[in-house]
Parts: structure tokens; sequence; C-alpha cells
């Protein structure tokens, strides 16, 4: 008898000591543990901010969707996996395999469907009501075919852009995560997307949520930020137009782009590239490029394809291309200038059709290949006279010419006299690329005027 009280006390000691352990040592891992597996946590949406024009209309909205999720290890006790995939795959559309796969997970979470339209949300809420897709109470039989025991619905937001095309390279886009990709939604992504919330519940081993306050948890979703943008619907609509037909009437082959400024403040009024996208559909590709992807022979190249054309559509001309300004430059010359004192209204100037420059065999001819003959200031810049802003540029001389450049925001001097330069507007988009210029060394060659000459008039830079 004692023999067997020492054992029994042996063994109760032994355990205790285990217990004793497991509670002091992994206590908190194993509690935290019991908590994952019987919590139930959704996620709260928040409402993505609303992007608007200058005057209060619309560019980007959040409507109110919902999500179709559904819980594995739930509906494996319940054995309803038949019914659930053939009511989801019926309403939703979804692929039978995908739902399959995710059947199979032994988790209490996962995806099936983001925002869906509500059509399809009513229909899954009268399912899970006992209902037919109609509101009419299902009989004992249908509640069989149709028991989605294990799908939920949560809250969601979707992206709708009321005006489709309109400055979509300026609005950008957000992907399947809510999250900004391009234009001002990626750029200030940050502010609108704003702050999910969650709420949680303590759960039983099939899944019915146990009706314990201590245990429950909410955290209220923060919505996002409103933006105000400087763009102008209607001068957007006009310089869209305009530029279409342009391109069409002068018969463009590599697209085209435009900005509208408002010269006082430097606000943005429009920007527009061509061609554009559906920003609801911003997937989706041109009938010429869809007609390309069928004809190519491999799924490989039809990737590739799909893949080149999103890019070019997606590309934001006005801000990615480099180009070189031309004449339009000859005003930021004449500007130096003016500014120098190196030039005057009174000055005059001969143009013979060309000027030869030092360091060039060839002459710089201007695009009157006669000659505009002897002319005012006034009369240079209404001539656009090449040979005569050539000699404008001379006079303000390299080393100025640069400062100038670079106080324009044109480039940007680094200190090192033999890089080439670059410099950005650091406009609120991304995709800038940066001009690009000579180097110092280059530019200020005492033996060869020839960038001089060429900037002055907006050429090879």
């Amino acid at each position: 008898m004692i023999a067997y009280t020492a054992v029994i006390s042996i063994i109760f000691s032994a355990l205790a000591l285990r217990i004793a352990y497991i509670q002091f040592v992994h206590g908190e891992e194993y509690s935290q543990a019991v908590l994952d597996q019987q919590t139930k946590e959704k996620e709260i949406t928040p409402r993505r901010g609303t992007i608007y024009d200058c005057n209060g209309k619309e560019l980007a909205v959040s409507a109110s969707v919902d999500t179709v999720v559904i819980d594995p290890i739930k509906i494996e006790k319940a054995g309803n996996g038949a019914s659930v995939k053939n009511v989801l795959c019926d309403v939703l559309d979804v692929d039978g395999e995908a739902v399959d796969k995710a059947l199979a997970k032994k988790s209490r979470f996962e995806y099936i469907k983001k925002r869906i339209d509500a059509e399809q949300s009513q229909i899954l809420r009268n399912y899970l009501d006992g209902k037919d897709e109609n509101g009419k109470e299902f009989s004992e039989k249908e509640k069989k075919l149709y028991n989605i025991t294990g799908v939920d619905l949560i809250s969601d937001t979707k992206r709708y852009y009321p005006y489709s095309s309109l400055a979509c390279h300026v609005i950008g886009f957000v992907g399947t995560d809510n999250y900004g990709l391009d234009g001002v939604e990626a750029q200030y992504d940050s502010a609108l997307s704003g702050t999910s919330g969650k709420y949680m519940r303590l759960a039983n081993a099939y899944g019915t949520d146990l009706l314990f306050d201590q245990y429950e948890g909410y955290t209220g979703a923060e919505n996002g930020l409103d933006l105000v943008t400087t763009i102008d619907l209607t001068i957007q609509h006009y310089v869209e137009k305009s530029l279409y037909q342009a391109v069409e009437d002068y018969d463009i082959q590599n697209g085209a782009g435009a900005i509208a400024m408002d010269v006082k403040t430097g606000k943005i009024l429009a920007m527009a590239s061509i061609g554009g996208y559906d920003l609801n559909n911003f997937l989706d590709v041109s009938d010429e490029a869809k007609n390309a992807i069928n004809e190519a022979p491999t799924q490989e190249e039809k990737d590739q394809i799909l893949a080149d054309a999103q890019r070019l559509q997606w590309r934001n001309k006005t801000l990615s291309d480099t180009y070189e300004p031309g004449s339009t430059f000859k005003i930021i010359t004449l500007s130096m200038a003016l500014e120098e004192g190196k030039v005057s209204l009174d000055d005059s100037f001969f143009c013979g059709g060309s000027v030869q420059v030092q360091g060039r065999t060839n002459p710089v001819r201007c695009w009157k290949t006669s000659g505009h003959g002897s002319q005012s200031l006034t009369q240079a810049v209404q001539h656009s006279c090449n040979a005569a802003f050539v000699n404008i540029g001379m006079r303000v001389g390299a080393q100025a010419f640069y400062k100038y450049c670079d106080a324009f925001g044109f480039l940007g001097l680094t200190g090192d006299s033999s890089q080439q330069l670059t410099a950005k507007t650091g406009i609120d988009l991304g995709g800038e690329s940066g001009s690009i210029w000579w180097s110092e060394d280059t530019f200020y060659s005492e033996k060869n005027k020839s960038q001089l000459a060429a900037a002055s008039f907006g050429q090879t830079f």
C-alpha cells in the first residue's frame, strides 16, 4: 500500500512539475496559440479618399461593395463543400479548381472573390438567410442544396472613375488590393488609402461565435483623406479633344502629349497623353493589340505583347519622354539676354540665311535659307530667326547661359564640370525623365562654340 502511495505521489509530483513548467515557461505561448485557434478576426476596409478636379468634380470615388471569403475548416465539419462550390461557381462565375484549392486549405479564412457587384451580394445574402435569389423561403430540400454555411461577406470598397479615360495619366489607378499603382493614386496612396480596422470574436471548433464579451475586440477603420488636384476637367476635355484631332490630321505615328499650365502659378490645368485607357478597365488593351495577341504563335509571345501594350498605354509621354524644345526655347534665350543687358529693343540683326560658328565646319542655317535680311529684335523674334538667336546666345556667353538654364530648372549643376547634366521639375507624379544637357567642360569650350549656338535656338539638347 505504501509502495502504491509512493508511486502515485511521484506521478502527481511529476505532473505538477510539468504543469508548472508549461504554465510558467510556455504559458504565454500556449495561451496565444489557443486564442489564435478560437478567435475569428475580420478586417474592416477603410473608404479610399475621393479625388477631385480644381472645381470639385469627382475624378475617382469609392463605393461600398462586398468581398466573399470562406472558412474551409467550418465547411469541412459541416460537410457542405459540394454545395458551397456549386453556389459560388454559379453566382460568382469563379473557377471551380480555384474553389477546390481554397476548400482544401486547413485554415479559417480564404478569399474567393473580391469586390463583387450588388446583385451577387444580394443573392448570397439570401442564400445565407435560407432564401432563394428572389428572397423566397427555401424548402427543406432546397436548404440542403443551397447550404453555404462557412461562406461570409465582408465589407469592402471598389474604385470607380466617372470620366473613364479622361485625365487617366494624371489620376492613375488602383490594383486589386486597393493600393495606388499609377498617377496621383500612387503618389498619394498613403493619404488616400486610410487605415484598416478589425473586428474580433471568440469561436468554437465549428467556427460558431461564442458570446464572451471579454474576448470581443473592435478597431474602427480610418477612411482615407480626399485630394484636390489642379486639373480643370473642362480644359482637360478640350486639350484631349484637340490633341486627338492633331494626331489624326498630321498622321502622328508615335503618340502625342500636351500640358496646359497657369502661367501665373505653375498649376497644371490639363495633362494629356495619346493614347489613353479606361481607368475602370486599366488592364484592357486596344483592339489592335488584341489582334496581335491572338495572332502570336506562343503563350510567351502573347504575354509579352500584352505586357508591352499595357506599359505603352500607361506611359505618360508628357513626363516620361524627352524632346528637343526647338524654337520654343528662343524665349528663354531672349529673357537671359534682356536680363543681362546684352540686347535691347533698339538692336538690329542681319540674317543672310546662315551664320558661321567657331568649331563648326558647316555654318548654322536659318530655317529661311534665303535669309530674313536686316531686322529689329522684335522682328527677329517674330521671324523665329536662327541666325539672330545664335548671335544673341553668343552675346550672353556660355557661362551666363548655363547659369540661367540652371536657374530655370533645366539642368542641375553638380560641381563636376565633366559630368553630363540632368534635372527634373519634381512634379508630384511618378515616371518623370530628366533633361539631357552637355557637361560644363563641353559647353564652355573656347575652341567650339557649336553647343552654345545650337542651344540658343533650342536644338541638340
